[in-house]
Formats: structure tokens, C-alpha cells, sequence
């Protein structure tokens, strides 16, 4: 288990996400954000060369890896939300996402011992590269407790 202790500024973690399939995009798009973009190929290649990911799902499918591969394993209270999220570029179908996960701060709190804040930020980029997504975000987690490992 890992505890807000065991983050420092500046770690870096990597992660890569699951390619998102055309097939995959429109049901998320036709449930959660049924604009043309990401449910008509024929008009979505018209205005971005190709059907793109709806921002939303991207964001999930940033947050996947982190959360099954990370979270599940740190003795975390609970997220606090999203500062300056941003999509910076389409995401296509079939393309995988480099994630990158930077510790920013790690502050214990002042008021409650037992736990504290970690801020990291997140970004995700494209097989050319190129950055799509970033957030900062900062997430509630448990301190270390006499000898807890």
C-alpha cells in the first residue's frame, strides 16, 4: 500500500492507455456526447481528417490506468476535482496514449494527521508526440500510521 509519504515532488510515473476503436468511440459518443464529431465518420473527417474521440472518454481512458494500476494499491480518500483540464489535440481511433503522471506537491495537513493532499499532473500524448490532454489534479490520502507499511 502506498501512502501520501510515499509520493515526492518531482517522481514521475508512466503509464499507456488501451486504444480506443471507431466502434468503441461512437457507443461512448451515442450514450454521452452524441455530437456528429465522434458518431459520423463521413462528417468528422470533414472538419478533423478523421472521427475523434469525445473528450470525455478520453479523459476516462487517461484515468484508467492510473486508477487500476496505481490507486488500487495507495490508501486513497477520495479526488478533489480537476484544475486546468485541457484537450489539446483530437485523439483518433486506434491510437494509444503515453501517460505521464508528475508529482507536484505532497502536503500533509495541518488539521488532520492522519492524511493529506497530493497534487500531480496528468498529461497524455499521441503516438506523434504531441500532448492531448493535461489536468492538475489533487487527491485526499492516508498518511503512514505507526509502522503501517
Amino acid at each position: 500500500m502506498k501512502y501520501l509519504d510515499d509520493f515526492s515532488p518531482g517522481q514521475v510515473f508512466r503509464f499507456r492507455s488501451t486504444p480506443m476503436s471507431a466502434e468503441s468511440i461512437k457507443a461512448f459518443a451515442k450514450e454521452w456526447d452524441p455530437q456528429r464529431l465522434h458518431t459520423d465518420e463521413e462528417y468528422a473527417a470533414t472538419i478533423h481528417g478523421s472521427l475523434i474521440a469525445s473528450g470525455f472518454q478520453t479523459m476516462l481512458e487517461v484515468f484508467k490506468p492510473i486508477m487500476t494500476e496505481m490507486m488500487v494499491d495507495t490508501a486513497n480518500i477520495g479526488g478533489m476535482g480537476f484544475d486546468n483540464l485541457r484537450w489539446l489535440r483530437p485523439v483518433r481511433p486506434d491510437e494509444t496514449l503515453d501517460i505521464e503522471m508528475t508529482v507536484n506537491s505532497v502536503t500533509p495537513s495541518k488539521s488532520k494527521p492522519d492524511r493529506g493532499v497530493l497534487h500531480y499532473t496528468l498529461s497524455a500524448k499521441n503516438p506523434q508526440g504531441e500532448v492531448v490532454f493535461t489536468t492538475d489534479t489533487p487527491v485526499m490520502i492516508q498518511r503512514k500510521q505507526n509502522g503501517s507499511d
